[in-house]
């Protein structure tokens, strides 16, 4: 990642006296010191997590109330590596940049510690900066908070802000900071709607409804509820850097970010553990949709659904085009696929490039791309009921729904295409060897024009599609080459 090859970035902690004036963290049973300053964490349900500003290397110690006899720090390109201390509840090893790290102590998914550490701003707002909605250290319980034309959010280190953040149709708005933005009990039996919100945006804990030049930089964005995290539909010029999506619950359809109908849009240094899509791009309004890039990122999907980085299902009529993945580790995929495309409509999903992307346990699928009939399209059934019927449980895909043999040419009038895909130095450096999966609709429905270059397993080439676990059907044109 790009945070790695900053040298010199990570130093001196923050004073916790900001954080300690705000919302009192759950007790952690572990304890942690960023060169001999005590860290305060947040528990959740999977584990702690604590930020942190520094600005040189630091050495970090954690104690643990268990027995500690395997560690393990990911993302793994980081090249950070734990010594465990002679009593085996104590480890220690050395920070060197900005990544957003997370440590697992003897393989147990459930006990884990997300550090978040963040370069000093170079710009950080104080109280009573015209247009900006200032919140200071502690807690506040913000509700849904609007933003018009060249308004700003600025969360301060320290600041525990429960509510959501809202901007429609507005130009050049910002939510920046180093403070928690939090969706616990916020949801739609919650806050947000019984402040009167009407649904636009008052569930997704960012929601950006055709703006234009929108920045989302630097804030922390913790337990979402059931609804996407950072929607983006519409938009134009959107930039996010910096941002962090911890959502430790269980519900189904929390995504991490959703670039809907969007263009124009760059999303770089992020970390999102979530039980759904991480990041995904989507077409809902039904318009050409491009130019679209997603870097130097660290992923965590959870085992309810969803996939690493994925493209779908809903893709409609128009164009989805122009879209990059680039230099990103997929720390955990736990039920779908690292990277995926799925298409559900009728439209052509083209010109993607998935380069430089680390996989280091995924469970199912490294690679899947397919059209494909399913619950999320606009020719899906026009009841629940139907839809229930008719679902794939337990099947390849999520969502997919069966059809006769005398309906298939009904279905296909419906499906689109996927072409023009390159998957390049894409390796899987720990876990297993998932299966990968090339699957168009029929003959003129198909998964076209696929090039794999560069894969690898445990850091050797994969030769071949056999060797490398590819099922193939109706992908015309596919290219694996090492």
């Amino acid at each position: 990642m790009k945070a790695c090859r900053i040298a010199f970035l990570i130093a001196t902690l923050t004073p916790m006296a900001a954080l300690a004036s705000g919302p009192r963290p759950g007790e952690s049973a572990l304890q942690v010191t960023v060169d001999g300053q005590d860290l305060a964490l947040h528990t959740f349900r999977q584990g702690a997590f604590g930020l942190f500003e520094l600005a040189r290397p630091a050495e970090v110690v954690v104690r643990t109330p268990f027995d500690v006899r395997w560690v393990e720090i990911r993302p793994k390109s980081s090249g950070l590596a734990a010594v465990i201390g002679p009593d085996h509840h104590s480890i220690r090893f050395h920070l060197g940049s900005a990544l957003p790290i997370t440590v697992e102590f003897n393989r147990d998914l459930e006990h884990v510690l997300h550090l978040f550490a963040y370069i000093p701003e170079k710009d950080p707002c104080t109280p009573g900066t015209p247009g900006v909605r200032y919140f200071g250290p502690g807690l506040h319980e913000a509700g849904v908070i609007d933003l018009h034309d060249g308004e700003s959010v600025y969360l301060a280190p320290g600041a525990w802000v429960k509510g959501h953040v809202r901007a429609i149709g507005a130009r050049n708005v910002a939510i920046r900071g180093r403070g928690v933005l939090d969706g616990s009990g916020t949801g739609s039996n919650g806050e947000a709607l019984a402040l009167g919100a009407v649904y636009r945006g008052s569930e997704s804990m960012v929601y950006l409804e055709g703006t234009v030049g929108a920045r989302i930089e630097g804030i922390t964005i913790f337990d979402s509820p059931e609804a996407w995290t950072v929607y983006m539909t519409g938009t134009t010029g959107t930039r996010v850097d910096g941002v962090r999506i911890l959502n430790p619950s269980l519900h189904y359809g929390d995504d991490g970010f959703d670039i809907v109908s969007s263009s124009d849009v760059l999303i770089e240094n992020i970390f999102v553990r979530t039980n759904d899509d991480c990041v995904v791009v989507k077409n809902l309004r039904d318009v050409d949709t491009h130019s679209i890039t997603v870097r130097h990122a660290v992923l965590w999907n959870m085992p309810t659904g969803g996939n690493g980085l994925e493209i779908g299902f809903e893709s409609r009529n128009h164009r989805i085009h122009n879209v990059r993945f680039e230099d990103i580790d997929i720390i955990h995929v736990e039920r779908g696929a690292a990277i995926s495309i799925h298409n559900g409509d009728a439209a052509t999903i083209e010109d993607v490039t998935f380069d430089d992307i680390r996989v280091e346990d995924a469970r199912r699928k490294l690679v899947d791309f397919a059209v494909v009939y399913a619950q999320y399209g606009a020719d899906r059934p026009a009841t629940d009921e139907e839809n229930s019927r008719r679902l794939d449980t337990g099947g390849t895909w999520d969502g997919l729904l069966s059809y006769a043999p005398n309906e298939k040419a009904e279905r296909a009038k419906y499906r689109g295409h996927i072409r023009d895909i390159r998957v390049t130095n894409l390796h899987v450096v720990d876990g297993s060897l998932p299966y990968s999966i090339l699957a168009g609709f029929d003959a003129e429905h198909a998964v076209e024009n696929v090039t794999i270059e560069g894969l690898q397993y445990l850091g050797r080439p994969v030769r071949t599609p056999e060797e490398g676990r590819f099922v193939i059907e109706n992908a015309p044109g596919f290219v694996f080459k090492n």
